[in-house]
């Protein structure tokens, strides 16, 4: 991100602090219908048009390190395989052989030259799914060998991230991604490692957790401690791109300033991290924004990022059914972190722990907020869900969820108009 970008991002913050109301001629937003959260259908067009469509993220190109290395990827509702071949290139193919549908392979990682289903040991090799063996030729009738290759999901990486796409005909991971990697950029030399996952189940339709993570309006409410809430939302700068993705900067509430000991909001700086390490790629200008605000991108459909100088977690929302989410968080940091390279989670030192306990009781936070949610969305007392200036990352999450499904598709009453197409950076 360039420094006249990060001065564009102040003066928003500026006309955020002293607006009286939205600004001129902003669109009035409809109710967001309710059952786009509680319809069986329309999840289901969901499943069809968003999670078969869209490119997500499986894991780290180091979780393969190496030629034949494998890792399992179920999130996507099927099962898929993503392996690094023999050429050192990392693809992704459906793990289900061609004979008879059992896995090719069934450990959740491991390390293989060939693919060998264990059922019947149909075989295919790893660089293009290729089915080079099989027992007992000799009793199938005209076989064609070409028309059983494992098939395959599109598969692209970005910043050390292997992403995974199950359309083929879907546009190419950069594409996608457009504008929204920008802050991705200092991050993006792959000197990053896992320092630790948490995973929890919330009672609620994925997008209620996804939704939580677009604005800053509840902050202050939800995750005030004594009192103190460390962000001031009225500031928060947003930016729309397209397909659906956004950022939220947000600056800091009086109590955090003082804490930190900077003179305004605006009054950026990167203090002392120690005993942390520190993102060493990051410019100047990006590193004192991202140190003295909340700077976080969405990714469509399911991956938050809040941004820090010394890592950063990625917070996935995976649906499980129509009211069921699987909320994921993984924190990565630079790998010169002064921890056991090969024991992670029991060899945490303490500030680090400090700062886990700290991030997990925001996600508790939210995880407590979000949980009964989805029994009052399904009560007949909400007639529609009203949506503010505030909000308008989560109209834009609406609108893109929208054209992924198509216009046609979306039932009578749910559809969210498009108002946000001259907003978009």
């Amino acid at each position: 991100m360039d420094d006249a970008e990060i001065a564009r991002i102040r003066a928003d913050m500026a006309y955020e602090f002293s607006r009286t109301a939205p600004p001129e001629g902003f669109p009035k937003f409809h109710d967001i219908a309710v059952e786009r959260h509680t319809s069986e259908a329309f999840y289901q067009l969901e499943q069809e048009h968003i999670w078969a469509k869209s490119w997500v993220i499986a894991g780290r190109e180091d979780d393969i390190a190496e030629p034949g290395d494998y890792f399992q990827m179920k999130d996507l509702g099927v099962p898929l395989l993503v392996v690094r071949g023999t050429d050192g290139e990392i693809r992704c193919f459906y793990n289900t052989c061609q004979h008879r549908g059992a896995p090719v392979v069934r450990d959740e990682r491991g390390s293989s030259r060939r693919l060998r289903c264990q059922y019947h040991s149909w075989t295919y090799e790893i660089d293009g799914g290729t089915l080079v063996s099989l027992p007992d030729e000799r009793d199938f009738v005209d076989l064609d060998w070409t028309a059983r290759c494992l098939p395959k999901a599109q598969c692209d990486t970005f910043a050390g991230f292997i992403f995974i796409n199950r359309d083929r005909f879907a546009p190419p991971l950069m594409d996608w991604l457009g504008q929204a990697t920008e802050l991705f950029a200092p991050f993006s030399d792959g000197n990053l490692r896992e320092i630790y996952r948490e995973s929890i189940t919330v009672p609620c339709n994925w997008k209620v957790t996804a939704e939580a993570f677009l604005e800053v309006y509840h902050f202050r409410h939800i995750h005030s401690h004594d009192g103190v809430s460390t962000l001031d939302n009225r500031g928060a700068a947003m930016g729309l791109y397209p397909n659906g993705h956004s950022r939220m900067i947000t600056p800091y509430s009086q109590q955090r300033l003082k804490a930190l000991g900077m003179k305004s909001w605006d009054d950026w700086f990167v203090p002392d991290q120690s005993p942390f390490p520190v993102v060493e790629s990051l410019g100047a200008g990006e590193a004192s924004m991202i140190a003295s605000t909340s700077t976080a991108v969405s990714l469509f459909p399911n991956m938050i990022v809040p941004f820090g100088v010394v890592g950063f977690p990625i917070n996935y929302f995976w649906p499980i059914d129509k009211s069921t989410t699987r909320l994921d968080w993984v924190y990565y940091a630079p790998k010169d972190w002064e921890g056991d390279e090969d024991d992670v989670d029991d060899a945490l030192p303490d500030h680090w722990q400090s700062l886990r306990t700290h991030y997990n009781r925001i996600m508790e936070e939210d995880r407590l907020n979000m949980a009964p949610m989805q029994e009052s969305l399904e009560s007949p007392a909400l007639t529609g869900i009203p949506i503010n200036y505030q909000e308008r990352r989560i109209w834009h999450f609406h609108e893109q969820i929208d054209r992924m499904i198509g216009a046609s598709r979306v039932p009578d009453g749910l559809a969210v108009r498009p108002l946000l197409h001259d907003y978009l950076l």
